[in-house]
């Protein structure tokens, strides 16, 4: 095998971290001047170093709950392969990726999860304080995943109940703290008027 575009690739596998892989062999997949064989060999070689990375026998504990944890997991493994990505929808003027629950999870009374990144990280900071076992980064993680041994010392409340909650004990004024923090007031509104339960 030769070719420039080749080893342009494969620097880039060579030089790369753990969290880069996936972005390299979505460019990969999407580049016509690297032929079919030629992409199958630096796939295998994207897996054989990812494989490398999961070797390593990590141990991640939770400052606040002092609880052992699994490592993070996120949507570049889609959540640690408890979730499968379907699409994305636009609702709100946001774009959601979605996910539906896989394997262990299926039997999950919650199928369907909207997630965006920007949404999750504004509700994080704000909510953090009411989040079942303050866990951190609650609404990155997906609905079904969390309270099991992937997520312990937590458990899925439906977002309408943990704004009520926090606005009860004054730890924000109103829904529209929400807005003034970044969320759109359409998203605000449905939130509150409609409680679209599990979609969030």
């Amino acid at each position: 095998m030769s070719g420039d575009r080749f080893n342009y690739y494969l620097k880039l596998i060579l030089n790369a971290s753990l969290d880069e892989y996936h972005l390299i062999s979505e460019q990969l997949q999407n580049d016509p001047l690297v032929s079919t064989p030629e992409t199958e060999e630096l796939d295998r070689l994207i897996n054989r170093y990812m494989g490398v990375y999961n070797k390593f026998d990590l141990k991640v504990v939770n400052s606040v709950s002092g609880i052992e944890e699994y490592p993070p997991q996120t949507a570049l493994d889609n959540f640690g392969g408890s979730s499968e990505f379907v699409g994305s929808e636009t609702m709100f003027n946001i774009e959601w990726k979605v996910y539906i629950p896989k394997g262990n999870f299926t039997n999950s009374p919650i199928k369907k999860w909207y997630y965006n990144e920007k949404i999750s990280m504004i509700l994080n900071d704000v909510l953090s304080s009411v989040v079942p076992g303050r866990f951190k980064n609650y609404f990155d993680v997906p609905p079904w995943v969390l309270g099991t041994i992937y997520a312990p010392g937590t458990i899925y409340i439906q977002l309408y109940d943990l704004v009520s909650s926090a606005i009860s004990k004054s730890i924000i004024p109103s829904w529209d703290h929400l807005v003034d923090r970044g969320l759109p007031r359409e998203l605000v509104d449905a939130l509150r008027t409609e409680k679209p339960g599990y979609m969030f």
